[in-house]
């Protein structure tokens, strides 16, 4: 019997499919079968591909955040409730469609959004123990966490959470507010964000714009809303520039922190500003070893669900699983 993890429902869909002894069985993105770039919905193609692998039966389907939660931080927001996805089991139901059948009778688990992150690169890092950083846009109030997290004499992977920064305070909402401000579409081009910061002049001034406090990751606006009309006359390769090297800052400021909660040499860093590789080699300058799970972004998570049930190491080989 296996362990279905799902992602879906706000963009880049995946599942990820663990067996009892920690084998990944299958794991790929909706977008791989639709041809829609970051396609948010489990499509036909990748639900046929799951039930025709042999032994693909699952006896828990877990899921990678609380839609409740979420939902309270949509109103909170001002962005309203979705009705129709409070409970992970009406969510489960329209996304798996005709699929559903097979699955609505298995146990139901549902995740924590930055849990999920977390455990998607631990249990699938080489470390026994380690700091974990998760940094993404928003996962239900979550911008940043860091964690502990050990496997204990039964092998158990053990999380506890050290710190957290909640929303609207965000990196990832304002690298994304940013790459929009660019002419970039955000939650998608962020990594011509990232290429274009080579071709511009840093306006350090910007620091002090957006941050209320960078130690403690506070910025003076939410980025949700969008900073469309932040300095026009920028251009936006400086904007890049500019947008790189306060992401460079946060996340030393972050790193510091992590470092010095908790007495590891080991650090998984995941979520999705992880995808950022210009900023991820300045991890070595607080701990001697790092971890990013090849897929740290949401899509991963169904990998990181799956691994919470499992509870375990999980035997992770490489990334060529779908």
């Amino acid at each position: 019997m296996s362990y279905l993890g799902i992602s879906c429902g706000f963009h880049d869909a995946a599942i990820s499919l663990l067996n009892d002894s920690g084998d990944i069985l299958f794991a790929s993105h909706s977008e791989r079968f639709s041809k829609k770039k970051n396609d948010p919905d489990l499509c036909p193609g990748l639900l046929t591909e799951l039930v025709n692998i042999p032994n693909s039966k699952a006896h828990t389907v877990c899921y990678y955040e609380r839609p409740w939660n979420k939902q309270l931080r949509q109103l909170y927001s001002g962005q309203g409730i979705d009705w129709d996805k409070l409970t992970t089991r009406q969510i489960l139901k329209k996304q798996m469609g005709f699929w559903w059948p097979t699955y609505k009778n298995c146990k139901i688990k549902t995740y924590n959004h930055h849990l999920s992150h977390a455990a998607g690169g631990f249990q699938t890092s080489p470390f026994d123990d380690a700091t974990v950083v998760v940094i993404d846009a928003i996962g239900e109030f979550d911008t940043c966490t860091i964690w502990s997290a050990s496997y204990n004499k039964e092998g158990k992977a053990q999380y506890k959470l050290l710190w957290r920064q909640i929303y609207p305070h965000s990196i990832g909402l304002f690298y994304s507010a940013m790459t929009k401000r660019a002419g970039l579409k955000p939650l998608e081009e962020e990594y011509i964000l990232m290429g274009m910061a080579a071709y511009g002049i840093t306006h350090y001034e910007m620091l002090a714009d957006f941050l209320s406090s960078s130690e403690e990751i506070r910025f003076k606006y939410n980025c949700h809303l969008g900073v469309d009309n932040y300095e026009p006359e920028i251009t936006n390769e400086n904007i890049a520039a500019s947008a790189q090297f306060i992401m460079n800052v946060l996340l030393w400021e972050v790193l510091r922190r992590a470092e010095d909660f908790y007495n590891s040499n080991n650090l998984v860093y995941t979520g999705g500003c992880a995808l950022n590789c210009v900023s991820n080699e300045k991890t070595g300058t607080y701990f001697e070893n790092t971890w990013v799970m090849p897929n740290p972004g949401d899509a991963g998570s169904s990998l990181g669900a799956a691994a919470l049930a499992y509870g375990k190491k999980i035997n992770f080989e490489g990334p060529y699983l779908g």
